[in-house]
C-alpha cells in the first residue's frame, strides 16, 4: 500500500493510468447496468407486434401451457358461410363413432384421418340463406401426460388472400382427443342438407370414404399433428376481418391459456430464437390467436401479469440507469453542479497538473 502510495505522488504517468482504467471501468458498469433485462408490464402492443409466425419459416411454441386432462387446448365454433375441415395422421375413431360407420370392424391402430367438406347435395331450393355450423373442440386426453411444448404453426403458402386460413396444431407426444359435428341452422333437420357445408365426408386411411349424417365425430390423436382449414362458403363474402386479413374465430383453450411462455422459433435450427417470452412469477395468458394467410399471430398477456423478453438473444427491455438519471431532476442537477465540476478539478490536479485554469470572465 505505501508504494502505491509514492507512486501515486512520485509519478503521473502512474496517476494518468490509474485515472483512465477507474473511468473505464465506470463506463463499463454503466453499460452493463444499462443492459440488465427488466419484467416487461403485460400486454404491450410493440410485444403482441412481434408474435408472429411465418408461414413455412417458423412457429409459435407456448412453454408447459396450463392444460388438465380433458381441458380445452383449442376451440372452433363455426359462423354463417364458414367451412371447416381437419385432417390429422396418427389417429382412432372412438369406439362409437367406429361402430356406427364402421360396423363389424375391429380396432386398428392410428392412421391418417380427414373430415372436410363435400358438394352441396342438389335438391330442392335451399331453405335457408345460412351454413351449416361446424363445431370443434380439441382437448388432453384423459390420462396422458401434461403437454411440455403446444406448437402452432401454418405449412400452406397457397391459402391466399381469398381462399382459406390454416392453423396446425402439435402437441408433440400427449395424446389429444378431438369432438366436431356439424349442425344445420333449421331446427329438427338431421339429414345431410342442402345448405353449404352440410356434406361432411369422413376420411380414413384404408377405408372408403363415408357421407356423415349430422352426428359427433370423435377422434383420438395419439401424436403429431392437427391441421385445420377455414374457409368462406361464398368465396365472395370474405370470413377474415381487419386490414391484415385474419381470421379469429379458433380460440385457445376456450378463449385464454396460461403458460410458462412463448417462443417464436425458425423451422430451421436457429442460434437463437427470434422471440423468447419469459413469465416473470406466475404463468402468463395467451389469447386471440389470428390466421394470416401467411403468418400466425397472438396476444400474450393480461393485466398485472409481467415477462422478461429476449428477441434473436438479446432483451429489448432493459434498465437505462442514464436515462433513469436524466429523468430524476434531483439526481442530473446535483450531478450538472457539484459532482461534474469536483471531478473535473480533481482530474486536473492529478492527471493535467501542468494546464492552466480557465477562468470565467
Amino acid at each position: 500500500m505505501a508504494n502505491l502510495k509514492e507512486h501515486w505522488r512520485n509519478s503521473l504517468h502512474f496517476r494518468r493510468i490509474i485515472t483512465a482504467s477507474a473511468f473505464a471501468l465506470a463506463a463499463l458498469l454503466v453499460y452493463l447496468g444499462s443492459h440488465i433485462p427488466r419484467p416487461l408490464s403485460l400486454p404491450a402492443d410493440d410485444l403482441n407486434a412481434k408474435s408472429v409466425a411465418r408461414v413455412n419459416e417458423e412457429q409459435i411454441i407456448l412453454e408447459k401451457p396450463d392444460i388438465g386432462e380433458g381441458d380445452l387446448a383449442l376451440s372452433y365454433v363455426g359462423n354463417k358461410n364458414e367451412i371447416a375441415d381437419i385432417w390429422v395422421d396418427n389417429a382412432t375413431l372412438d369406439d362409437n363413432s367406429r361402430q356406427l360407420l364402421f360396423p363389424g370392424t375391429v380396432l386398428a391402430g392410428p392412421s391418417a384421418i380427414s373430415y372436410t367438406t363435400g358438394p352441396v347435395p342438389v335438391h330442392g331450393k335451399p331453405q335457408s340463406d345460412d351454413t351449416c355450423h361446424t363445431t370443434i373442440a380439441i382437448r388432453r386426453a384423459q390420462g396422458s401426460p401434461p403437454i411440455d411444448r403446444l406448437k402452432l404453426y401454418q405449412t400452406d403458402t397457397t391459402a391466399g388472400a381469398q381462399r382459406y386460413r390454416q392453423v396446425v396444431l402439435d402437441a408433440g407426444k400427449t395424446p389429444m382427443e378431438i369432438e366436431v359435428h356439424t349442425d344445420s341452422p333449421i331446427p329438427g333437420e338431421l339429414g345431410v342438407s342442402n345448405l353449404p357445408g352440410c356434406h361432411k365426408i369422413l376420411g380414413v386411411s384404408g377405408s372408403k370414404p363415408v357421407d356423415l349424417p349430422q352426428l359427433p365425430i370423435r377422434l383420438l390423436v395419439s401424436s403429431g399433428k392437427i391441421d385445420l382449414h377455414f374457409s368462406p362458403a361464398n368465396p365472395a363474402l370474405p370470413i377474415w376481418t381487419g386490414r391484415e386479413q385474419t381470421f379469429e374465430a379458433v380460440s385457445l383453450g376456450d378463449g385464454t391459456l396460461r403458460g410458462n411462455g412463448l417462443q417464436i422459433t425458425t423451422i430451421q435450427p436457429a442460434k437463437d430464437a427470434p422471440l423468447d417470452v419469459r413469465a416473470d412469477g406466475n404463468e402468463i395468458s395467451f389469447s386471440r390467436l389470428k390466421l394470416g394467410s401467411e403468418k400466425l399471430r397472438l396476444d400474450i398477456g393480461r393485466d398485472s401479469e409481467k415477462a422478461t423478453v429476449f428477441a434473436d438473444g438479446v432483451s429489448p427491455y432493459n434498465y437505462d440507469l442514464i436515462d433513469t438519471m436524466q429523468k430524476n431532476l434531483v439526481v442530473s442537477s446535483v450531478f450538472a453542479v457539484f459532482l461534474a465540476p469536483i471531478l473535473w478539478k480533481w482530474v486536473r490536479k492529478n492527471c493535467f497538473p501542468d494546464m492552466p485554469e480557465i477562468k470565467e470572465e
